[in-house]
């Protein structure tokens, strides 16, 4: 288990990666930390935690963030994930939770997060599972579950987080309401749903805020930054953007339906379609592409992306005549001339031996005769 020193910084740490959502991370993060340092309670699990808000608020990377935070290189391996999505059809009651002659997936996942010593088990989505499904999955709650291979499994060392988007379509178009108000809209949804026994057996019921206009700009910004990185390395170009392209892309890919998610895609298909021949280029040696050229080659190989006409375009950047001449000098450095020394005791005769230019005795700079 995490240090209590370390599991009070994962609060900040989920703040500076999910931007615009203090509420909902405040609320999650107690939840984690309570599960994590409250003692065992016989029969439940360490926690059971319902994730509500619109698509692209970041629900599911919380989650991820969070068994990072917990687990480090091991988040891998203390992390089952399940889109719920395609678990929509009576087959998948037996795909999930198994048969006689089939063991079911779910409790695969669980007996590994036991045998790695505890974890999250993430069911993404969850009013997309099957009916019958759905009414196995919410009583996850009692910690002890039968699936129908006629194993009992062990749940109590288990964070059961589970993620929807009922009630996503009302709140996006709250974003000048409070967060309390989009919560209570949100809850209510999901009571409907769930029904109000269903969701009281949550611990912690916790919702994603509306993404706004501002939020939206500075994940903007994020994604454009990582994408040129990722883009620079591939093509083995400097690419820069200039500061209008961020507003360009804000105008292009702003959801309050859709959230980051949009953004992004709006992102890699605006720049790469920017990059999309030199990219061709590059592709028919992929051995050259691969080799670091020299700083010089480099610059001069060095794209700007930039706003034309509607649309994203990259262009060879221009180098100031400063840089040129740096880059271009070709002035092989001046030979170092051979330095020699006398030696010491030819060096201290010859300071010795010198005569005196004048009889008056000689005098301290310091204190005078």
């Amino acid at each position: 288990m995490p240090g209590v020193a370390h599991l009070a910084q994962l609060e900040a740490y989920l703040n500076h990666r999910l931007l615009g959502q203090p509420e909902a991370v405040a609320e999650f993060s107690s939840a984690i930390v309570r599960a994590e340092c409250g003692p065992a309670r016989p029969g439940r699990t360490r926690a059971f935690l319902l994730l509500l808000g619109p698509t692209g608020t970041g629900k599911t990377e919380m989650v991820h963030l969070t068994a990072r935070f917990l687990y480090g290189a091991a988040a891998a391996q203390r992390l089952e994930r399940f889109d719920m999505g395609e678990y929509q059809h009576p087959d998948s009651v037996v795909r999930l939770l198994g048969s006689p002659a089939q063991p079911p997936l779910l409790g695969r996942a669980i007996d590994r997060l036991n045998a790695a010593g505890g974890g999250i088990l993430l069911l993404d989505e969850i009013e997309k599972a099957f009916p019958d499904l759905l009414t196995a999955l919410l009583s996850f709650d009692s910690a002890r579950s039968t699936m129908f291979d006629g194993t009992t499994r062990d749940l109590t060392r288990l964070v059961v987080v589970l993620t929807s988007n009922l009630g996503a379509a009302e709140a996006a178009r709250m974003e000048n309401s409070g967060y309390s108000a989009i919560c209570r809209k949100l809850r209510h949804a999901a009571e409907e749903r769930f029904r109000k026994e269903g969701v009281a057996r949550f611990t912690s019921v916790n919702c994603m805020n509306v993404l706004t206009y501002p939020v939206q700009e500075q994940i903007t910004r994020n994604l454009v930054a990582a994408e040129l990185e990722l883009q620079s390395q591939h093509l083995r170009r400097v690419i820069s953007a200039e500061s209008e392209v961020v507003t360009f892309l804000v105008g292009k890919g702003f959801s309050p339906d859709l959230g980051a998610r949009h953004i992004r895609n709006c992102v890699e298909r605006h720049v790469g379609n920017a990059l999309r021949a030199f990219a061709l280029a590059g592709a028919d040696d992929p051995p050259a592409r691969a080799t670091r050229a020299p700083l010089a080659d480099r610059w001069s190989d060095a794209l700007l992306l930039t706003v034309e006409a509607d649309e994203l375009v990259a262009r060879p950047a221009e180098r100031s005549a400063a840089l040129r001449g740096v880059l271009t000098r070709q002035v092989p450095a001046p030979a170092a001339e051979p330095r020699t020394r006398q030696p010491f005791a030819d060096r201290a005769a010859s300071r010795f031996s010198q005569p005196q230019t004048s009889d008056a005795p000689r005098t301290s700079p310091v204190c005078p005769a």
